[in-house]
């Protein structure tokens, strides 16, 4: 295994390690896998190359020092084409790499040492080979300077939390050889950049020449030249990126370049930035040298900036280049050609002037700006400082720039609704050099925000405050609303009519977007203390869509029906089946269910889902302790991956009125008391007969019980309940631990045609590739059925019983639950395939394989359930290889005229690819059953022949069909 021969590496340095404990000299280049940790410093001694396709990983706490040396004896990183390194730091525990003493060093200690420059083979307009600046001074082998290529997807490997200081320092005898603190040469999609400071660079903070790379989280504050600097054809995505310049730094924020040389040279550079928050170094501010324009385009670059703020700057804030007003390969050719476009963005503080004429520099510049929704407005930052006073808070404050975004719609992007970098949460602090120097503003503790009327607007719940429902919310007259990672929203109390809850409506959306490390948390408005037994403290989630049902008239949610019979609303279904609702992901839901209105049987579920469509994304969600079912859906669409149901007192899943979404890695777990099933599953509300009939599929289900023994105050059912002519399929999941049955398909008086029955028989009813074990009613297949047609399909479909080997099953906070198999499980090797690629392909049965995806975000983490070590302690897999063919987006997009189209196969096969026009024309073939191994597979398509407009490409093997846009701008 890789880990394992890197800690061989790593115990063969032990004696370089135990002549220096505190600092081990790197004076060699790196040539083999090779690892640096946090219990070690390490000084580069002149510039080190990571070559012949050598790894460095670098541990999170890692410090990483360059010594001092001036022109060629400079010190400095680079990652040569080919190798790659792995930096992934953490907010706790970044990486740092400075300077060899930065002891007492300010932000105006710059050029102490070279810097960190990441070479790949992505392609460059270059017309010949490049070697990257300044380091081609101290040599000129491309085998350690040369860059680029023609793979856009090439991998150079990881930066994560990764804060560099003090570089730029000038090689050779000429000026303009200075590195920057962060440098990419060719680099491609394949790398991952994100949460990266440069910090005090005596050139430029980040440059790109050429290459596909896509960033986030990028900080470059107080870089003597340019902050972002791009040029040979740079084609890269990015978000979230935030510029501070000091007010004696006369550089741009961003200086922009199509080439290095033949402005005519392809792939012309069209980045695309969302999200940007740029401060100049002041309106006031008088630089020593001529502080330009904040935004220079020029060289036939194109780009899109949207969703930004730039502010503060002592010039002009556009420059779109045109030489001589002649040049048609110079930026102002892209602005016309309608590939240079800022967009949605906002403009304050400019030394030219107040208005949009004021700030650009031509009618042309200005005419773009105006035609974009682009404003000068105020974006109320709560704190612009430029020394260590701790008073800069990048943050807006009570502003419109806190909605409004329009995102591209792309999944590189984070659906966001606010303008510049920031949100409520300050991303920066914890991490960078801005923080530990002392120029960020301390963290405020959350305050509490009572809302109480209903949201008609689209409108931003951010993490630096609490969020207290008070009543039934409607987010209603189809406003968005946005929560940021680690919020934490509180229902209120309330009994009976005045209980709270949040209610999506139709044409509403809900973008509640967690992480792993910072979940969004619904919970109860006093929590503390509370338990799993704790249940029916407030309402729940509720989401309201237009995919269809098979109700007869239009429904109404049941539960909050009873506060109100408005079907604005309260109403659900129609008949757009790719409705969008919104985005759920890494969201815990805790201690719902209260029961509204007089009578019993108006609970609300943890999360309801009436009409949903299949355009909303629902992911790593959890419903814990809900005083009725865990989740519901009332028909729809909607598809659903990771979701928990934890110690629910009714149902764990429940289905109704014709529902027909995808499920993969369903998890359920029950408390020894409780009565309701794992899965009840119904056709329909009322008419049996109404269609669409439900038919949902479920793969990779993991159910425990409430335990074999168990004996619940109530009837404990059968597991699995199908019934009112419900159809499904369940595949490659794993039942367990329930004192009754396992599955009870309904046969009511066994002449009921439009019963469950009747599904199983017509084939629309299946259970298969699946594993039971441990049920009250015996140890059998004919045991766990109602009935023999159950058993004679459960008996033809692959399922057995067998014991699948769980690592620990506890219902009590003591850290034993932990539901992942035995490396030597039943479930391996059981799981058949779909025939369905929106299903992740797997060779286990159950919802677990070596790693817990519960751990970290969810009640069950928190409250105690878990075990530790669920992620860690099991060994890495060595194959890379995919499970399904995938087909990528084309790379760049837009493109003008060449562009990569990239494929994964998971064995050697043939396969066709050809684009089509929208009228479905057949344009290009660019493979026709051409044989490709397994693994990564790119093609080049020039479209050169073709005109501006969208195309079809179509990706064709044995198995499968899959299509996918693109778009030609010229």
């Amino acid at each position: 295994m890789k880990k394992a021969t890197l800690l061989i590496a790593a115990l063969l340095l032990v004696p370089v390690l135990a002549m220096a404990q505190t600092t081990v000299t790197v004076s060699s280049n790196i040539t083999t896998d090779t690892e640096w940790t946090a219990d070690n410093e390490y000084l580069l001694d002149g510039m080190i190359f990571v070559t012949n396709e050598a790894d460095l990983y670098i541990e999170a706490g890692t410090t990483v020092r360059g010594a001092q040396g001036q022109d060629l004896d400079a010190s400095g990183l680079v990652i040569t084409r080919g190798s790659r390194i792995f930096a992934e730091g953490t907010a706790d525990n970044p990486i740092i790499f400075t300077a060899e003493d930065d002891e007492g060093l300010t932000k105006d200690d710059v050029g102490e040492w070279g810097g960190v420059i990441l070479l790949g083979r992505a392609s460059t307009n270059n017309t010949v080979e490049a070697t990257i600046e300044g380091v081609n001074e101290i040599t000129d082998d491309p085998a350690l300077v040369g860059y680029g290529g023609d793979n856009d997807m090439d991998d150079s490997g990881v930066l994560r939390y990764v804060s560099i200081r003090h570089t730029g320092i000038n090689i050779g005898s000429s000026s303009g050889n200075e590195i920057q603190g962060l440098t990419l040469g060719g680099v491609g999609a394949g790398t991952t950049i994100e949460y990266v400071e440069s910090f005090a660079s005596g050139d430029d903070g980040y440059e790109w020449f050429g290459g596909t790379v896509n960033t986030k989280y990028l900080i470059s504050a107080f870089n003597n030249d340019d902050a972002f600097d791009w040029d040979q054809g740079f084609r890269g995505k990015g978000q979230f990126w935030f510029v501070i310049q000091d007010e004696d730094q006369a550089g741009r924020s961003a200086e922009m370049d199509g080439a290095g040389g033949d402005e005519t040279g392809t792939p012309f550079a069209y980045p695309v930035i969302s999200n940007a928050t740029y401060i100049g170094p002041g309106v006031t501010s008088t630089p020593s040298g001529d502080p330009g324009q904040m935004l220079q385009f020029r060289d036939n670059t194109g780009a899109l900036y949207t969703n930004s703020i730039f502010t503060d700057h002592p010039g002009e804030a556009v420059n779109v280049e045109d030489v001589d007003g002649t040049d048609a390969f110079d930026s102002r050719a892209r602005l016309e050609a309608d590939s240079l476009n800022i967009s949605n963005s906002v403009f304050f503080a400019f030394g030219t002037g107040s208005t949009i004429a004021d700030i650009a520099n031509a009618d042309y510049t200005a005419g773009m700006l105006s035609a974009n929704n682009n404003e000068i407005t105020d974006p109320e930052i709560n704190g612009v400082s430029r020394t260590d006073d701790g008073g800069l808070d990048p943050r807006p404050g009570n502003s419109a720039v806190l909605s409004g975004a329009q995102i591209p719609n792309d999944p590189f992007f984070s659906q966001v609704s606010y303008k510049g970098a920031f949100g409520g949460k300050n991303w920066a602090a914890g991490w960078t050099a801005l923080e530990e120097y002392g120029y960020l503003s301390a963290a405020d503790a959350p305050g509490m925000v009572t809302v109480s009327e209903n949201i008609t607007e689209d409108t931003y719940w951010t993490a630096d405050n609490e969020y207290l429902l008070d009543g039934m919310i409607f987010v209603t007259e189809g406003a968005d609303l946005y929560i940021e990672a680690g919020t934490t929203v509180r229902g209120g109390e309330g009994q009976d009519l005045d209980a709270t809850g949040l209610v999506v409506t139709r044409g509403s959306r809900l973008f509640a977007e967690g992480s792993p490390s910072n979940p969004i948390i619904f919970t109860a408005e006093n929590d503390e203390g509370l338990t799993k037994d704790d249940v029916g403290e407030w309402g729940g989630v509720i989401l309201l869509g237009r995919a269809s049902t098979n109700n007869t008239v239009e429904a109404t949610i049941e539960g909050v029906n009873e506060i109100t019979d408005d079907p604005a609303l309260v109403g659900y279904g129609g008949n757009d089946d790719m409705d969008d609702s919104g985005v759920l992901r890494y969201v815990s839901i805790r201690h719902t269910g209260i029961n509204i209105g007089s009578s019993s049987g108006n609970e609300i579920q943890g999360l309801t889902l009436g009409g949903v469509g299949a355009g909303t994304t629902i992911e790593y969600i959890e419903s814990f302790a809900s005083g009725d079912d865990g989740y519901e859906w009332f028909g729809g669409t909607v598809n659903t991956r990771y979701l928990v149901s934890a110690f629910n007192n009714d149902d764990a899943f429940d289905w109704d009125q014709g529902f027909r979404g995808k499920g993969q890695f369903w998890f359920v777990i029950q408390d020894s008391d409780q009565a309701g099933r794992s899965a009840e599953m119904d056709g329909a509300g009322g008419d049996e007969t109404g269609t669409p009939f439900a038919y949902p599929v479920i793969s990779n289900a993991t159910y425990i019980g409430p335990g074999v023994s168990a004996t619940p105050s109530g009837d404990p059912g059968q597991m699995l309940q199908f019934r009112d002519n419900t159809g499904a399929w369940y595949t490659n999941s794993l039942f367990m631990d329930h004192p009754g049955e396992a599955v009870n398909v309904e046969d009511v008086d066994g002449t009921d045609a439009f019963d469950s029955r009747a599904r199983l028989e017509a084939d629309s009813l299946n259970i298969s590739n699946s594993i039971f074990f441990e049920f009250g009613t015996g140890n059998t297949i004919a045991d766990i059925a109602n009935a023999d047609y159950t058993a004679d399909m459960l008996s033809a479909n692959n399922n057995t019983i067998t014991d699948p080997g769980l690592r620990g099953v506890s219902r009590t906070n003591d850290g034993g639950l932990d539901p992942r198999p035995n490396p030597n499980s039943a479930v391996y090797g059981v799981a058949q395939s779909t025939g369905d690629s929106w299903f992740h392909s797997v060779n286990y049965a159950g919802a677990f394989d070596g790693s817990n995806w519960l751990a970290g975000w969810t009640a069950l983490d928190e409250y105690g359930f878990l075990g530790d070590g669920l992620v860690t302690d099991v060994e890495e897999k060595e194959s890379s290889l995919p499970t399904s063919i995938k087909l990528n987006q084309n790379y760049p997009n837009p493109f003008n005229p060449t562009t990569q189209i990239s494929f994964s196969l998971p064995k050697t096969q043939q396969v066709s690819l050809k684009v089509y026009d929208l009228l479905g024309r057949e344009v290009a073939t660019l493979a026709e059953r051409q044989t490709f191994s397994a693994g990564m597979n790119s093609l080049n398509f020039d479209a050169s022949s073709l005109s501006s407009g969208i195309y079809i490409y179509r990706l064709v093997s044995a198995d499968v069909t899959l299509t996918k846009k693109m778009t030609l701008i010229k």
